[in-house]
C-alpha cells in the first residue's frame, strides 16, 4: 500500500502539502502573511461557492469520500479535511505564484496570454454540447469558460494572466502527487458516469480543468484587490520585475 490506512490520512496529505509554503511564509523575499488580506477575500468566496457545489455533488453521488482515510467528523455531508482543502490548495498556489514571481525574470506574455484565453475558451465552448449529460464534467467546463470570458472582459491578459498561467502549470507539479494519492487510495472516489472517464494515472482528467476554475477566482480577486489597495500596483510591480527580476 502507498500508505497505512488511518482515518488521519486525508489531514497528512493535506498538512505535508501546506508545511513548507507555511513555514516560508514570513521569508522575506516573498512575505506571503504582508499579502494574506489581499489573497483571504479571493479565497473564502471561492471556497464558498465550491463547497457548495462539492455537496450537492457528494450528496447526488457523482464522488464521494472513503471514511477509512478520514476522521468521523462530517459538515453538510463533506469531512472536515475537504472543507480545508479548499483553503489549502489556493494558498499553497499562492505561495507558488508569489515564488514564481520573484524568481522568473519575464512573467508578463500579454500576446501568448490573450492567445491562450481564446484557445481554451474556443476547446471548452465546443465541448460543453457533448458533455451535458455529464454533471462534474459540464459544471468545471462551463465554470472555468466562464471565468476565461471574464479575463477578456477585463483583459487580465495585459496584467497578471500570464503569471496565473505559469502557476497553473508548475502546480500541476504537486497536484499529480497530492492528487493522485487522493485517487490512487483512494481517499475520493467518482461515478465514471459523471465525468469523462479518462484518467492519468489515476486522477481524472476533468480534475485539471476543476483546478484551472478553482484556482482563477481567488487568483482574479487577488489582484483587483492588491492593485487598488496595495501599497504598489501590480502594473508597476510588472514594470520593477521586468527590470530588476523581482
Amino acid at each position: 500500500m502507498l500508505m497505512e490506512r488511518t482515518t488521519w490520512t486525508y489531514f497528512i496529505i493535506l498538512g505535508l502539502a501546506v508545511l513548507y509554503p507555511l513555514a516560508q511564509s514570513f521569508e522575506k523575499r516573498i512575505f506571503m502573511f504582508r499579502k494574506l488580506k489581499y489573497m483571504l477575500p479571493g479565497i473564502l468566496i471561492t471556497a464558498g461557492l465550491f463547497i457548495t457545489m462539492d455537496v450537492w455533488f457528494t450528496a447526488r453521488g457523482i464522488w464521494g469520500f472513503n471514511h477509512s482515510y478520514t476522521k468521523d467528523f462530517y459538515i453538510a455531508g463533506l469531512p472536515v479535511e475537504e472543507w480545508l482543502f479548499f483553503l489549502i490548495v489556493p494558498y499553497c498556489c499562492f505561495f507558488l505564484y508569489e515564488v514564481l514571481r520573484y524568481f522568473v525574470k519575464r512573467f508578463y506574455f500579454p500576446r501568448a496570454s490573450r492567445f491562450v484565453i481564446w484557445f481554451l475558451l474556443a476547446g471548452f465552448l465546443a465541448l460543453l454540447p457533448f458533455v451535458y449529460a455529464r454533471t462534474y464534467t459540464f459544471t468545471a467546463v462551463a465554470f472555468a469558460a466562464f471565468m476565461l470570458i471574464l479575463q477578456l472582459i477585463q483583459k487580465s491578459y495585459t496584467t497578471w494572466f500570464s503569471g496565473f498561467l505559469l502557476t497553473y502549470l508548475v502546480s500541476l507539479i504537486p497536484f499529480f502527487v497530492v492528487n493522485g494519492v487522493l485517487t490512487y487510495l483512494p481517499v475520493v472516489w467518482y461515478d465514471n458516469a459523471e465525468n469523462l472517464g479518462f484518467r492519468i494515472f489515476t486522477i481524472p482528467v476533468d480534475d485539471f480543468i476543476y483546478l484551472f476554475g478553482l484556482l482563477l477566482p481567488s487568483f482574479n480577486l487577488y489582484n483587483i484587490l492588491i492593485r487598488r489597495y496595495g501599497s504598489i500596483s501590480l502594473k508597476e510591480q510588472l514594470q520593477l520585475h521586468s527590470k530588476t527580476g523581482f
